[in-house]
């Protein structure tokens, strides 16, 4: 076995060569309850001396926190390795759906996700964010209910041609329950 690098606190060590896999420190990789503001620092410090490669290993192996930093990451690599994480779970793929800050690469890889799209909320976030690709919101916006349309068709900072498309189905939808009450 190669030799191993280790990440110890306030060090990062990244190695050049491809295929070699980085060993991160237990604050880095571990689940702890209450991490203080120190402790947040020096992750965000270590995290920051990385290159693509540990980022993405990291992206991978790391706790929830580590994760939250790295989804911010202006590299799509990185921040399309924390969704693809087996550690992201439903609350932390609705956190996302519903930043204003992560890229339309994570929103596309949350929306391409068939467990995450069996939650309704995830949904509505996705539908909701502005930076959702409009493609994947118009698909979306089909399951959401009619008090969702109408605040959907109400809301500010979303694309004009996804509130206008909201208004158009919130008026079929009145028009065809005024019909159908016209027959009874």
């Amino acid at each position: 076995m190669d030799e191993e690098k280790v990440i110890n606190e306030g060090e990062a060590v990244e190695e050049a060569i491809k295929g070699e896999e980085i060993v991160f420190s237990k604050e880095l990789v571990e689940e702890e309850e209450i991490p203080t503001e120190e402790k947040h620092k020096s992750i965000y410090q270590q995290i920051l001396t990385l290159g693509i490669s540990g980022k993405i290993q990291l992206a991978q192996k790391g706790n929830k926190e580590a994760r939250s930093i790295l989804i911010k990451d202006p590299n799509k690599l990185v921040c399309g390795a924390v969704v693809k994480s087996p550690k992201v779970n439903d609350a932390e793929a609705l956190t996302y759906a519903k930043s204003r800050t992560v890229s339309d690469e994570v929103l596309r890889l949350i929306s391409n996700n068939k467990s995450w799209m069996r939650s309704h909320e995830i949904v509505v976030a996705l539908v909701n964010n502005p930076r959702t690709p409009i493609g994947i919101s118009m698909k979306l916006m089909l399951s959401l209910n009619d008090k969702e349309l109408v605040d959907l068709s109400k809301a500010k900072g979303i694309p004009g041609a996804l509130a206008s498309a909201a208004k158009r189905l919130v008026m079929a939808k009145i028009h065809k329950q005024e019909k159908k009450d016209k027959k009874h």
